[in-house]
């Protein structure tokens, strides 16, 4: 039976977060007692989303803090992500620089693709200079899930 559990972790935007951001992932998500298939989709989801974040801002020169929030109940998994890294300078961007950004941010889609694929709800607000956040939502199903997750 899946518990309640609510819980939350605050780490610097630093490539040094991640390990213990997911041991705390899997420490919750034991804690709720999700299924095993719903704990790696959740744990994929997760990763993807505070790596992507972590390495923009690192790339950036950027610092802060990134808020973990995770929520559980018996009918959904609600993780929030929140950070204050996002305020950063780009200057003045050629068309030339804009183009190779484009490219270059390509090899962030797997991520956002594998996202969109585990979760039923994804959404993102960016607030340049204070804090964004990032809210995905995955609805546990009695019995099985749809094969579309």
């Amino acid at each position: 039976m899946i518990q309640t559990t609510r819980r939350e972790l605050d780490v610097p935007v630093d490539t040094r977060s991640l390990a213990p951001l997911r041991d705390f992932v899997r420490e919750v998500l034991a804690e709720g007692k999700l299924g095993p298939r719903v704990s790696r989709q959740v744990v994929i989801a997760i990763d993807e989303a505070c790596s992507s974040i972590i390495l923009n801002a690192k790339e950036h020169g950027a610092s802060g803090s990134l808020r973990l929030l995770i929520d559980i109940d018996p009918t959904r998994v609600k993780i929030s992500i929140a950070d204050t890294a996002n305020d950063y300078d780009m200057g003045d961007v050629t068309r030339e620089e804009l183009l190779k950004e484009f490219t270059r941010s390509k090899k962030y889609e797997l991520g956002t693709f594998l996202i969109r694929r585990v979760v039923d709800e994804f959404t993102y607000v960016f607030r340049k200079g204070f804090q964004s956040e990032l809210e995905m939502i995955k609805f546990l199903y009695e019995g099985t899930e749809p094969q579309a997750n």
